[in-house]
């Protein structure tokens, strides 16, 4: 189906069938006999039903209905000179192609069969005159038209590529977020689970303080997980230390935050990102390092921001690997960096994330 808009659309073929009224002013001076009329309509409905198909493909067909066209316009030339208009339409169909050499030569043979024929049988050469004029017109109109709407969809395939590149993006975001999210906190009620079990039967008071713990940072991640999916996560990196030393202390492992520089200078980005290499770290060293300690360390050095979370642990961290990877990114769309590698005495991990300092902090 061709919608409305398709119809009156000036860079589309179909409003063009208006045109097929020139046909008829020679009737209003010299009526055509009945058989005429008749013959003279079903050949207009069979040329539309021609240029129809033609003008939706847009391909070699045109070809041949731009040669019907020129045959009807010969044939009918004789009973009204309004049969030049379909010379006219030969023009415009072979402007819808991108000009070749045999464009180029279908043309002239058009132009040339028209004006021969409306110099035999026009009443004056004025109108050879004025076809030749129509015919440049049309072909000149279609080949302004078909460039528009080769534009136009070519317009139309970068908005729809770039929709779809903000949609993967956003998906990857979200993907990214709740890794972030859900990993840290899911193995923070995983820990808090498991000494519930333990202290059930014999610190019943501490128990009930754990399993209440699990509740408030259940009620946290679902609104985090929402924060994360409508995009407006805002995490302070200050918020997200705290948070860090309270869960590694929760599970046993000694953490100190040492802090060369206050936090609150830097931008809403790059503590949001820092909060996120917090996260990441921390339920990294939950998961796998096996830590007894860890030191979590927050500078200004020079112009950029630096995060330093180093662990006792196991070691073997890959910043290649799951949510470090994912951190990397995030970081790199700040201009930033993650480094990942053994702590300072060859055991461990040291993690480090750097920013350019953006914010409004002293220099």
């Amino acid at each position: 189906m061709i919608s409305l808009r398709e119809l009156t659309s000036p860079n589309r073929p179909w409003i063009h069938l208006l045109y097929l009224g020139m046909f008829f002013f020679g009737w209003f001076y010299a009526p055509p006999e009945p058989v005429e009329a008749a013959v003279s309509l079903a050949a207009m409905a069979g040329f539309i039903a021609v240029y129809i198909f033609a003008m939706r493909r847009l391909d070699w067909t045109i070809y041949p209905a731009a040669l019907v066209a020129v045959l009807l316009g010969l044939v009918l030339l004789p009973q009204t000179p309004g049969a030049g208009v379909y010379l006219v339409f030969a023009g415009a169909m072979l402007g819808r192609l991108r000009f070749t050499p045999l464009v180029w030569l279908a043309l002239v043979a058009v132009s040339a069969s028209g004006a021969t024929a409306m110099m035999m049988f026009a009443p004056t050469p004025l109108m050879t005159l004025g076809f030749l004029g129509l015919v440049a017109m049309a072909t000149g109109g279609s080949v302004i038209a078909s460039r528009n709407e080769r534009q136009a969809a070519q317009a139309s395939q970068t908005q729809a590529r770039a929709a779809h590149a903000a949609a993967e993006a956003e998906r990857q975001r979200i993907a990214r977020d709740l890794h972030d999210l859900l990993g840290h906190t899911l193995s923070v009620v995983t820990l808090k689970a498991e000494i519930a079990e333990k202290l059930i039967d014999q610190d019943r008071d501490r128990a009930r303080r754990e399993l209440r713990a699990i509740q408030s940072i259940s009620r946290e991640a679902m609104a985090e997980v929402r924060e994360a999916v409508i995009g407006l996560r805002g995490r302070s990196l200050a918020d997200a230390l705290a948070d860090a030393v309270q869960r590694l202390r929760d599970a046993g492992i000694a953490a100190r935050v040492g802090r060369a520089e206050e936090t609150d200078g830097l931008s809403a980005e790059a503590s949001t990102a820092l909060a996120m290499a917090v996260r990441e770290g921390v339920t990294n060293i939950l998961r796998h390092a096996e830590a007894g300690s860890v030191s979590l360390t927050f500078r200004r050095d020079g112009g950029h921001a630096r995060l330093e979370i180093v662990d006792d642990g196991v070691g073997g961290a890959d910043a290649a690997g799951g949510g470090l990877s994912g951190l990397a990114s995030r970081l790199a769309a700040l201009d930033g960096t993650l480094s990942v590698g053994a702590g300072s005495s060859g055991s461990g991990t040291r993690l480090e994330a750097s920013l350019p300092w953006t914010g409004g902090g002293h220099d």
